[in-house]
């Protein structure tokens, strides 16, 4: 393939923009059509979480560790820049007791800061490439589809800059520090948020979507043959601007709403579904990428069908992205009506106390699946709590019923809700007599270091107690033999991710016949 199919520049910076065509008589030594599936990265939580540790060497965990330990991990979205960053309702979520219940403002910046963006398609150096100018169509067709996806909540989408008030941002075009988010030998980065905050404190963080890679592959082969592939869009009657504007809007819609999911406290497990599935049967994540390993179902496979599924929670690809058109999952329904509505209780007025599953009213925004038909039956406590000192377990006792599936989910590290804390879960049930029989446990989920105890089947009913504790210990994986490799956070001076705090969502849902809400009610 020649490389005259597409433009190169040479000596582009931000005050020269010359382009030079190259030569007709190069060739390009480099065969697309080989390529197979190419990697998605699949950390775009920005400074908060969505770390994927199973790749990390024991250097990369200590450092890891560290940068929480002594403060230096931030939050800032690599290359995301928001002048509203400041505003002084950041941290106003109404989950916090602050009663915020204003509309949270979303706008959607389609300019492009360059006619160019960079891709590395061969060897280290980048490639320049014209950058993709959405039409006021596509524009159009990607606001609707956000709309359609945030149907129910209180979020509104403008693609007019707001003069004042609070607002989150979506750039739709690279900022990767680097500059670069297609790489074909390293990944491809769709998109990257400010974070994951838990209870949309801050109303005016920042992520960006990177389409590009479809104007990549339009550019490099104007037949639309590599277009097609790795889309699975169809060329029909060889119109492949057609076929190009339509991966790039579905793509820019799935990613956008997925970036803004992370900024909305949205992780990659809430993909997980239906409730009491279990994980998927892909192997993607695998039982082992949980410490302890994973025992529980593992038929959650319409979790390929979320918005919140990536590659290391459900081992999605390129595709996924440009045919399918995605949706929330009833995990993501439980945070995203709980940042309107929802209630936090904390550790203090809770002691000696039962916890109370209560009931949180919220649109079904399941397309296909389980529970699509219907409404959904979801019960959630949310409760902050600290570990002040160590080896403290902290105890929540409630009652639950035989065929109840319960899942809770434990924020302190990977989301830090103030001082940082790793921390685990174990739930027992207790005995008339006192006793406690191990149900379910998770230390580790298969992307951080918070815990996840995801679907725990209630057999009997009666009393249960779910303790929180922060042991000495991390797990770096396992041996052949299926021994767990533990690193020791004393011996290296981690103490300190031994006390903090947490956030704990505690929660049951169910699919229920009958006609459900359209919307979160109340303002």
């Amino acid at each position: 393939m020649e490389q005259n199919l597409f433009k190169k520049l040479m000596g582009f910076t931000a005050l020269s923009l010359a382009a030079t065509a190259v030569s007709a008589t190069e060739t390009n030594t480099l065969d697309l059509t080989k390529l197979e599936r190419l990697p998605v990265i699949t950390d775009d939580c920005g400074g908060s979480g969505c770390s994927d540790r199973r790749g990390m060497s024991l250097e990369d965990m200590k450092s890891n560790l560290a940068a929480a330990a002594f403060g230096s991990a931030g939050n800032q979205a690599k290359g995301a820049n928001n002048s509203k960053a400041n505003n002084s309702k950041n941290g106003q979520g109404l989950n916090l007791g602050q009663m915020n219940t204003d509309t949270q403002v979303v706008y959607l910046n389609f300019e492009q800061s360059s006619p160019f963006f960079q891709a590395v398609v061969s060897g280290d150096t980048p490639w320049y490439f014209l950058s993709h100018q959405f039409t006021q169509a596509e524009r159009d067709a990607i606001q609707q589809n956000l709309e359609n996806d945030y149907t129910g909540f209180d979020i509104e989408f403008t693609q007019e800059q707001p003069n004042s008030g609070d607002f989150a941002t979506l750039n739709f075009e690279c900022q990767a520090e680097d500059g670069v988010c297609i790489n074909f030998s390293g990944g491809i980065l769709f998109g990257l948020a400010q974070g994951i905050d838990i209870g949309n404190q801050n109303r005016n963080d920042v992520a960006f979507v990177d389409a590009s890679l479809w104007e990549v592959f339009a550019q490099l082969d104007p037949s639309g043959s590599l277009l097609s592939q790795f889309s699975g869009i169809e060329i029909e009657n060889g119109d492949v601007q057609a076929a190009l504007s339509k991966a790039v809007v579905n793509q820019a819609s799935n990613t956008a709403a997925h970036e803004l999911g992370h900024n909305l406290g949205l992780r990659h497990h809430d993909s997980f579904g239906s409730p009491g599935t279990g994980i998927p049967s892909t192997g993607v994540p695998s039982s082992d990428a949980f410490f302890p390993v994973f025992d529980g179902l593992q038929e959650g496979d319409e979790a390929i069908l979320h918005t919140m599924a990536s590659g290391a929670s459900v081992g999605i690809g390129l595709s996924d992205s440009t045919a399918r058109d995605r949706f929330f999952s009833e995990r993501s329904v439980i945070k995203l009506a709980s940042n309107q509505r929802g209630r936090t209780l904390s550790e203090e007025t809770l002691r000696g106390k039962k916890v109370q599953l209560r009931k949180i009213v919220a649109p079904n925004t399941l397309l296909e699946g389980l529970n699509a038909d219907g409404k959904l039956d979801i019960r959630e406590a949310s409760i902050v709590g600290q570990i002040e000192q160590l080896n403290e377990v902290d105890q929540y006792a409630f009652s639950a019923k035989a065929g109840d599936v319960i899942s809770v989910e434990l924020n302190g590290y990977d989301v830090t809700v103030g001082s940082p804390v790793i921390g685990a879960l174990q739930l027992f049930f207790v005995g008339k007599d006192g006793s406690k029989t191990l149900v379910a446990q998770n230390f580790q989920n298969f992307e951080g270091f918070d815990a996840f105890l995801i679907d725990a089947l209630i057999e009997k009913s009666g009393n249960y107690v779910l303790e929180v504790s922060a042991p000495n210990f991390i797990s770096l994986g396992y041996q052949a033999d299926g021994t767990p490799v533990l690193l020791d956070l004393e011996f290296y001076g981690y103490e300190s991710l031994r006390t903090g705090d947490y956030r704990l969502s505690m929660y049951v849902v169910t699919g229920k016949p009958g006609q459900g809400v359209s919307h979160v009610p109340g303002a």
